[in-house]
């Protein structure tokens, strides 16, 4: 069937029109704990400052920190989405099952860096980031650090019925150690902001969301003050394939517990319009880039026990 190309051109500009729009609307959670990363090549290895630089008395020459070489390669990979449109519904001006279909597409492909790191997120028990160590481990190393974990338990007195008290007591241990994660030197990693947690969130599975929002804005638990009035911000989330574990992220530095690397950004384009030997325009998107694991000490996992 033959078709005004002219007036096909311009249904089409429609329909790519919602997918971008959607893609502009969308607010994966993605960007508020990875660093957002420009690759140039299809790989990128990662490591980090020992003897973090900190502000110090000028006595005597200046003392210069390096990048300690680290065995953490990033590789990009290549992601892509198509969508066959029948010629003969342009022609036809049936096109109205098609406009939600490319705004689907396009929250889709907005969030899918979300279900990259999810998974990511989920095998850091059992992967190594770039110290060598598990990204979740409970014997991180680093100069003059000591031992550190942030892998994590708190004891319940079951695992499928958790109380607002018990979890409270994980936030507050999760908390606890965020803050207290030294550096090589010895120093403290995650400097307090006193009076305000704000700049911590907290992912948690949905079986555990309102007991969460309980535990953390209750005035009083079992007659007690609730000490964690300021609280940090909550996330939950269906992609969590565990009910049993709790993650708390520092998001209010300039350094982010995993690494959004982008090689090329997301892209669309529509073919086939004018070829006569087909029968289907041609909707296509790509792009390339990957999710990996950056900085264990802005991250804490904590997995509730009997």
């Amino acid at each position: 069937m033959a078709i005004d190309i002219a007036s096909a051109q311009v249904k089409l500009r429609d329909l790519t029109a919602k997918f971008d729009n959607r893609v502009s609307a969308a607010t994966p959670f993605y960007p508020q704990v990875c660093y957002d990363a420009s690759s140039v090549r299809s790989s990128e290895k990662y490591g980090w400052i020992g003897n973090m630089p900190g502000m110090r008395e000028w006595l005597g020459e200046r003392q210069f920190s390096e990048l300690r070489s680290a065995n953490f390669v990033l590789e990009n990979k290549h992601w892509e989405s198509s969508l066959a449109i029948k010629k003969t519904d342009l022609a036809d001006d049936n096109l109205g099952q098609y406009g939600p279909v490319l705004e689907q597409l396009g929250i889709e492909a907005a969030h899918h860096p979300d279900e990259l790191w999810f998974s990511v997120l989920e095998q850091g028990e059992s992967t190594a980031c770039f110290d060598g160590q598990f990204f979740f481990d409970t014997d991180h190393v680093w100069g003059n650090s000591g031992s550190q974990s942030n892998d994590i338990t708190s004891t319940v007195v079951s695992t499928t019925a958790p109380t607002v008290a018990e979890i409270k007591t994980a936030i507050r241990k999760m908390i606890r150690s965020m803050l207290a994660f030294k550096n090589d030197q010895g120093k403290l990693y995650n400097r307090p902001t006193v009076g305000r947690l704000n700049d911590l969130t907290l992912l948690v599975p949905l079986a555990l969301r309102d007991l969460v929002y309980d535990a953390l804005e209750s005035e009083l638990i079992s007659n007690s003050s609730n000490v964690v009035v300021d609280r940090p911000n909550i996330v939950s989330s269906p992609y969590l394939t565990s009910d049993v574990k709790l993650y708390l992220f520092k998001t209010g530095e300039a350094v982010k517990p995993f690494v959004f690397q982008r090689r090329e950004p997301l892209t669309r384009m529509m073919k086939g319009i004018d070829d006569l030997e087909t029968k289907d325009v041609k909707f296509m998107t790509e792009a390339r880039y990957n999710v990996g694991y950056f900085a264990w000490w802005t991250s804490i996992l904590c997995t509730l026990t009997t």
